[in-house]
């Protein structure tokens, strides 16, 4: 069974999916039933980063401009010359959209599609004009084509629902790795003395990570007694500027003892945030699964996350806070923070990591991928179990 792993970017440029792609396709990978190949444009980080693939093969193209679409006219013969038995398009309203509808009609390759995120009601209304004029072109057309779509959680299965598919949708989580090992120190100053605890925010920068009311909200909190404690590092890219407002804000107001900003964070200095943190905080207004908390859970650290991060079981079994993504909700839960012990904050931390133990690991969540590939590839029914119920 040959499987064709489309993105638009086979690189960090593409967020979150590129993360889910290259936790995912190595373990998937390890079985004999299945031969995967990765396709997408080609960009700066690359070279570097396709090694996470790693004993996958990458076909990665240069793309025209606008770079953001990712079109690259190498990329349909590619998929052509692999011949796969199912296509699966990662993430929509750019150009592997329209390859793989090209391939779908004039081969009837089957297609799985996995939106991650890109249909909720807040990814939609952002450059909704935009989206509209794409779907009507290309993206609704492929998005009716697929033999199912791939939702992360039942949310983002009723999304799929709001805007018109009514075809089969199956659900499958993103994962994390369980670390293992020694780590470095973190890639920052502790300050013990001053700040002896941590909150992180790891990801991409952009308003839709909920960073505005959280800077907002931190520079009030940061100069209370239990705040002084406590210093938010803000660790990640910043694609369109926004880390610059972000700064900014902190400097007007003279927070800059209390908030950090590390830049991305790759590799062993990734894993050494998380080890080295106190707690993690994602208030964000539009996700689909963020891999990031349960990145943080693995490392056993409580988490803040709004309810756009589709983990209602993480605050249900202990593991997180419930944060509304404005300043007064935040401010609120940082209070709550505050006020917990250390023997508090590990028992949360405990919960995380049980729950990514039983429910997100790659590991487990790689079979069934596999069963969801061998149905769509041989035109049968989704496996029960994996199938979105409207009831």
């Amino acid at each position: 069974m040959r499987i064709a792993e489309l993105t638009r970017f086979v690189s960090r440029l593409d967020g979150g999916i590129f993360f889910a792609l290259s936790g995912l396709l190595p373990k998937l990978a390890e079985t004999a039933r299945v031969e995967l190949r990765v396709f997408g444009a080609a960009d700066v980080h690359t070279c570097e980063d396709c090694k996470r693939f790693l004993p996958l093969r990458v076909e990665a193209f240069t793309p025209w401009p606008p770079m953001s679409f990712g079109f690259t006219p190498r990329l349909l013969p590619a998929l052509r010359r692999f011949n796969p038995d199912a296509l699966h398009v990662h993430g929509l309203w750019a150009y592997p959209s329209i390859a793989s509808l090209i391939l779908h009609r004039s081969r009837n390759t089957p297609l799985i599609v996995s939106p991650h995120g890109m249909l909720d009601a807040w990814a939609l209304a952002r450059s909704g004009t935009r989206k509209k004029i794409v779907g009507r072109l290309f993206q609704n057309a492929q998005l009716r084509a697929a033999a199912v779509l791939h939702a992360l959680n039942a949310s983002e299965a009723r999304a799929f629902r709001s805007y018109g598919f009514n075809g089969p949708i199956a659900v499958i989580p993103n994962g994390a790795d369980l670390p293992t090992g020694p780590v470095p120190a973190p890639p920052w100053d502790p300050s013990p003395s001053v700040r002896p605890r941590t909150l992180l925010f790891m990801g991409r920068i952009h308003p839709k990570k909920g960073l505005d009311p959280l800077v907002q909200a931190w520079i009030p909190f940061s100069a209370t007694a239990p705040g002084k404690r406590w210093r938010l590092v803000i660790a990640g890219w910043d694609e369109i500027g926004f880390e610059t407002t972000l700064r900014a804000m902190v400097s007007a107001a003279g927070a800059t003892d209390s908030v950090l900003f590390s830049g991305p964070l790759w590799g062993e200095r990734k894993q050494a945030a998380y080890a080295a943190a106190d707690g993690f905080i994602l208030p964000s207004f539009s996700e689909g699964l963020p891999m990031t908390v349960l990145e943080a859970w693995s490392y056993s650290k409580p988490a803040l996350i709004s309810s756009a991060c589709n983990l209602p079981e993480g605050i249900a079994v202990g593991a997180a806070l419930d944060v509304s993504p404005t300043v007064d909700g935040i401010g609120y839960a940082l209070a709550r923070l505050a006020r917990m012990s250390d023997a508090e904050l590990h028992a949360m931390g405990a919960c995380g990591r049980r729950l990514v133990e039983q429910r997100f690991t790659w590991t487990k969540l790689s079979s069934d991928v596999v069963r969801l590939y061998q149905a769509v590839a041989a035109r049968q029914p989704l496996p029960l179990d994996l199938q979105f119920s409207d009831s």
